[in-house]
């Protein structure tokens, strides 16, 4: 017996001590990283080492909001809100939100719940914490759009839960998937992936495997106008920890729901299925959100991935009459999401109310196409992100910090008047380096008398030699920053150096070249 403990003891020792991997074959080869998720609120540069994101903040009691958006699935809907009452912790404090598209003759999902309820309790109970935004199939537009009117259903619940409609929580999952948050040591967390099988679950409906999903490829773009979306799950092996991640995945997010109200789905994104996650990928990234997939201790939520989920699809039912408008709708729609992302597109776009939906604040869009492995100049110049990720510290932390009081990035202001004072420095010099190849343009045209000519030339020498040792210094540096660079990282966070240096070459240029002349 001593002999059967101990082994048993071992072995989760063993388990708990293995190194969690990811690996798989993708379009570049055969992909394995070893992942390090201790690591992931700490930046690459040495010198943000030091911050971290703002910490989770937990009230002593919550409530939990779930939206979901069913297209002609009554039924599993049904189901899915039936697991999500039953088998919650606190399930009087569990709200819930369906966007319910159904034709005439169709189950809906608050019927099917009752059915499922009085089976089981002897009445439609919790029946009071649901709301329904019932609409006629033929009027959807995509799950975009629907997402939409789900997030309208949001109240003042502290956490907020999207799932798919043919999908199942398992026991204690509200509890569960706040602790799960809580191992982010980050407010500004959003669990997400695309969850793993029914077929997955033990016949006792638990999940006993060591794996966890995760989402961090994309499929190949052909052109560098190629909508980017994901591949589909890659599994973790020895997922202990929550990891970070650079893709949403629709169906599962779990967030405070802050992240609902100031990350909103764009209503003018019609028919978009394919970019959908891409796009609320980076809206929630660049307001600040930083994505990670759940451990295997924070599966719970489980997905019906047979064919029959897609045997209702709202495409197949678009009337002949509204086809000519669908694809035109769907194309303007691309376009816009391309507009977002800076990447070429051709015909027309629209923009109303763009800067509202779909531009971030907190950090900007070329840090996420960095973030994401996504170039705007070649698609060939794609890269996966299935790599150790690191966290991104906010270009803005001022948004974040008014959102959660007494919070500060930096650890004092003194830090953040360096840092701040640091960027207006490089601004200036860029600034003195263009005003100085003006008036030496200016000063080659006056031509004036030789002994202005002697003075102004031992300036320009003196100043040629302190451009040119700040050069050699610059370059330096940035080589070694980049030496130190192992993994992904925003490039912005190089620009300023890059711009300074391109400056100092072109004025050492201009003046060696105005000397010549003279």
């Amino acid at each position: 017996m001593r002999c059967v403990l101990w082994a048993g003891s071992l072995l989760a020792v063993l388990v708990q001590a293995a190194v969690p991997y990811i690996e798989f074959d993708g379009k570049d080869g055969h992909i394995y990283h070893e992942l390090d998720p201790l690591s992931q609120n700490i930046p690459l540069l040495d010198s943000q080492k030091h911050l971290r994101p703002p910490p989770p903040r937990i009230p002593t009691t919550y409530d939990i909001f779930i939206g979901v958006s069913a297209y002609r699935d009554g039924v599993r809907c049904g189901f899915t809100l039936f697991t999500a009452f039953s088998r919650a912790t606190n399930p009087k404090r569990v709200y819930i939100g369906v966007v319910d598209q159904t034709m005439p003759d169709d189950p809906k999902c608050l019927d099917e719940y009752c059915k499922l309820a009085n089976a089981h309790w002897k009445e439609c109970r919790y029946k009071d914490q649901v709301k329904i935004d019932a609409r006629h199939a033929l009027e959807s537009m995509g799950p975009n759009i629907a997402r939409y009117y789900q997030q309208q259903l949001v109240g003042d619940q502290e956490f907020c839960l999207q799932v798919d409609a043919h999908s199942q929580l398992l026991q204690d999952w509200d509890t569960i998937l706040v602790k799960e948050w809580a191992r982010t040591e980050n407010e500004m967390a959003v669990l997400t992936n695309y969850p793993l099988s029914f077929r997955d679950l033990s016949d006792d409906g638990t999940y006993t495997q060591t794996d966890g999903s995760h989402l961090c490829d994309l499929m190949e773009r052909h052109k560098v106008d190629d909508i980017p979306y994901m591949t589909g799950i890659k599994r973790i092996h020895n997922s202990e920890h929550p990891q970070m991640s650079t893709f949403f995945g629709a169906c599962l997010s779990f967030s405070k729901c802050h992240a609902e109200k100031r990350a909103p789905v764009d209503k003018h994104m019609k028919w978009l299925f394919f970019g959908e996650e891409y796009l609320r990928s980076y809206v929630l990234w660049t307001n600040g959100y930083d994505l990670y997939s759940p451990s295997r201790h924070g599966g719970v939520v489980f997905h019906n991935w047979t064919a029959k989920a897609y045997e209702l699809l709202y495409w197949k039912d678009v009337p002949k009459d509204r086809e000519e408008r669908k694809w035109k709708e769907e194309a303007m729609s691309h376009n816009r999401l391309r507009a977002i992302l800076k990447l070429p597109f051709h015909g027309e776009v629209d923009t109303t109310d763009i800067n509202v939906y779909d531009q971030g604040t907190v950090r900007s869009t070329q840090q996420f196409l960095n973030f994401s492995g996504v170039s705007q100049v070649d698609a060939k110049l794609d890269e996966e992100r299935c790599m150790q990720l690191h966290w991104v510290p906010y270009a803005r932390p001022e948004i974040i910090e008014l959102l959660l009081p007494g919070w500060s990035m930096y650890s004092s202001s003194t830090e953040k008047k360096s840092t701040e004072e640091e960027k207006a420095a490089w601004k200036d010099s860029v600034e003195a380096i263009q005003a100085l190849g003006a008036k030496l343009e200016a000063k080659d045209v006056q031509r004036q008398e030789p002994a202005w000519l002697d003075s102004l030339k031992e300036k320009e020498d003196e100043l040629l030699k302190k451009l040119d040792a700040t050069l050699r210094e610059k370059e330096d540096l940035l080589l070694k920053k980049l030496d130190e660079r192992n993994a992904v990282m925003s490039v912005s966070e190089f620009t300023p150096a890059l711009v300074l240096l391109v400056g100092l070459a072109l004025v050492a240029l201009v003046v060696r070249g105005r000397w010549s002349k003279i």
